[in-house]
């Protein structure tokens, strides 16, 4: 019935267009004849006929509307409901449920089997959601530009018979003939300025009488143009998000390294580590005997011991002898099509090996296996080779550190440094009448990498600064002293905090080791007017209780030392009132874990402050420290422990 009406649907509307006006002429006449009886009859037709011509089109788009309303009501309702398709997809949700609503929609709406979305890759259709169907739907599908040319040169809804005879009789070989195969009926690219960002599925309909209609294809092919930009604007978001939180990550991960100098213990962590980003049923890092150029597993996951040590490794030989000598990560998405890969377990399908470099050397190969195919893919390659920087850092100065170690010279010239290291940091503090300042720096090793100073620098300005660099031992004392002794070289130079920091931040780009990094934080006290001027560099926030009991956390200025030259760095300002405490820490205070595994933390921090908020500066210096060891008892300091502790008071006596 309904296709019955939809053949003959112009004539159906022009039969009621002409019903309509010949009503509007009659009344029109009687009009005329009752009330204006003077007019004479050419006068009268022509104001019905200009009443017809404007009123015409809107009166047909009216009556189209309510055919479709009265006769094609499905159809109807079906094209409003792909018109607000886009509209119906929220900013807030993430790529991957955007794709599944669009998908889950898309199948309900045009009542077909089954929807599926690809992300057009640069060599591969990726499948991102499928909706309906047995599952059993390929998740890669080549791309061609052929097809490419064709879907942007004709935008429309394609039958997948008409994209596949653009190839003019040839047979492509596993493309996108494939959907076709897998009962694809159409496909729809999702088109952008650049190019084809991806393509929507749909196999056949349910039922003839849903077949989709031209008119139901060009609004399909509008509106899924619309869903398309955005999608990828999520995709590109998730993106940012993603390198975000893996640089995020690597800092952190970063960090934790350099929080042991036991190189078994530290291998033991990389891998533990690496876990929680990237998947593996097989891991090792096996590191380079500079003597004999052979390789040695150093720390193992799910390879049998027995097997390894048979297998003799050297540089060049294996995929991770391979890997050692080139310098260079290599991704095998199938390892029985690559000629340097020696089987050591008989589940491993795919494979990523990454080198571990420390200067222009190899010291060692990351290696992680997994029993599926095709793990691995490039968007492993930037946090993994990060990771494995950071890691060769780590590395290299747990093996000098052991080495070190095994040197009673070296380690009685290691507590001459620390002493030093010690000497050169203050003990005395400049008289301010009103600030009652206390500090101290623990090293957790003969010598450490926190440093903090406090000097005078005008009749009302005192300046202020702590630091963390990166590493410990020897490393991070160098580091600690370049920065150190930086600052005091710079300070009177600048006259805002920022151009301070700023000014540190190129000194370490240029005299350190690539990767190395320090958090710092300065700032500049005006004792008089009650100002602090302050720029935090990735530094753990100083606190501030004020004497209202509320708490200031100071976290603004910019990114850590070491990283990247000529960064921006905000000078921040604080007032601050007669009755505040100031503490700036290292993280060595609140991160510090006891045998239950719980960490110290700010709140515990917080409250040691709060509740002697009435002792002098030096005595809350105390009770923090105090409260910080007895927090774990058993184990020996973790990390290096560095405090501040300033209180603003009316008239305060130098204690």
């Amino acid at each position: 019935m309904l296709k019955f009406f939809r053949q003959f649907n112009n004539l159906i509307l022009y039969t009621l267009l002409a019903f309509i006006f010949i009503i509007i002429f009659l009344v029109s006449e009687h009009v005329f004849n009752s009330f204006f009886p003077r007019v004479n009859d050419f006068s009268a037709y022509t104001v019905e006929a200009a009443l017809i011509v404007i009123i015409y089109e809107p009166l047909r788009k009216l009556i189209e509307l309510y055919i479709k309303k009265i006769l094609y009501n499905y159809y109807y309702v079906r094209q409003e409901r792909i018109r607000s398709l886009d509209s119906a997809l929220s900013a807030n949700s993430s790529y991957k449920e955007l794709a599944d609503k669009v998908t889950d929609k898309l199948r309900k709406i045009l009542n077909v089997q089954q929807v599926s979305l690809y992300f057009r890759g640069p060599e591969m259709f990726s499948l991102i959601s499928s909706t309906g169907g047995d599952g059993l739907i390929s998740k890669k599908i080549r791309t061609d530009l052929l097809y490419d040319i064709k879907m942007m040169g004709v935008r429309k809804v394609f039958d997948v018979d008409d994209l596949l005879a653009f190839q003019n009789g040839t047979e492509p070989e596993f493309k996108l003939d494939v959907l076709k195969y897998e009962g694809h009926r159409y496909i729809v690219p999702m088109l952008k300025k650049e190019g084809l960002t991806g393509i929507i599925a749909l196999s056949k309909e349910t039922s003839s009488r849903y077949e989709l209609t031209g008119e139901d294809k060009k609004i399909l092919w509008t509106s899924l143009q619309r869903v398309g930009h955005t999608l990828e604007n999520a995709r590109l978001y998730a993106q940012l998000k993603k390198s975000a939180t893996e640089k995020e990550l690597v800092l952190s991960i970063a960090k934790t390294f350099n929080s042991t100098i036991h190189l078994e213990k530290l291998l033991d962590m990389i891998l533990d580590s690496i876990k929680t980003i990237v998947p593996y049923d097989a891991a090792g890092i096996f590191l380079v005997n500079e003597d004999n150029q052979e390789i040695e597993s150093a720390v193992i996951r799910g390879y049998d011991e027995q097997v390894l040590e048979d297998i003799k490794m050297n540089v060049g030989q294996g995929l991770i002898g391979h890997v050692a000598k080139i310098a260079k990560p290599v991704i095998v998405k199938d390892v029985s099509f690559d000629e340097h890969y020696v089987a050591v377990r008989d589940d491993t399908q795919s494979e990523i090996t990454i080198p571990i470099s420390h200067g222009d050397r190899v010291i060692g190969v990351l290696n992680l296996e997994s029993d599926t195919l095709g793990t691995y893919h490039e968007g492993f390659l930037d946090i993994l080779v990060a990771l494995a920087s950071e890691a060769g850092i780590a590395i290299k100065n747990a093996q000098l550190n052991e080495a070190a170690i095994k040197s009673e010279e070296l380690h009685k010239e290691m507590e001459i440094a620390g002493k030093i290291q010690q000497a050169i940091l203050p003990h005395e503090f400049p008289h301010i009448e009103n600030l009652d300042i206390a500090g101290k720096s623990i090293p957790c090793q003969a010598v450490g990498g926190d440093f903090y100073d406090i000097l005078k620098l005008n009749d009302s300005q005192v300046g202020i600064c702590i630091g963390d660099v990166s590493g410990k031992g020897v490393p991070g004392a160098i580091m600690m002293s370049v920065l150190y002794t930086s600052f005091r070289g710079k300070v009177f130079e600048y006259k805002t905090t920022a151009e301070m920091v700023s000014s540190l931040n190129n000194i370490l780009c240029i005299n350190t080791a690539e990767g190395r990094f320090a958090t710092f934080f300065y700032c500049t006290l005006d004792f008089e007017r009650l100002v602090m001027y302050y720029t935090n560099a990735g530094h753990n926030p100083p606190m501030i209780l004020k004497k209202s009991g509320d708490w200031i956390s100071l976290r603004e200025g910019g990114v850590v030392l070491g990283f990247l030259p000529d960064q921006e760095y905000r000078q921040m300002t604080k007032l601050i009132d007669h009755g505040d405490i100031i503490v700036l820490y290292t993280d060595g205070v609140t991160e510090v874990f006891n045998d239950r595994d719980e960490l110290f933390g700010d709140d515990r921090l917080k409250k040691i402050i709060s509740e002697h908020a009435h002792l002098s500066a030096k005595e809350i210096q105390n009770h923090i420290i105090e409260h910080v060891r007895n927090f774990a008892p058993d184990t020996d300091q973790q990390d290096d422990i560095t405090l501040v502790v300033i209180k603003v008071e009316q008239q305060t006596p130098w204690s």
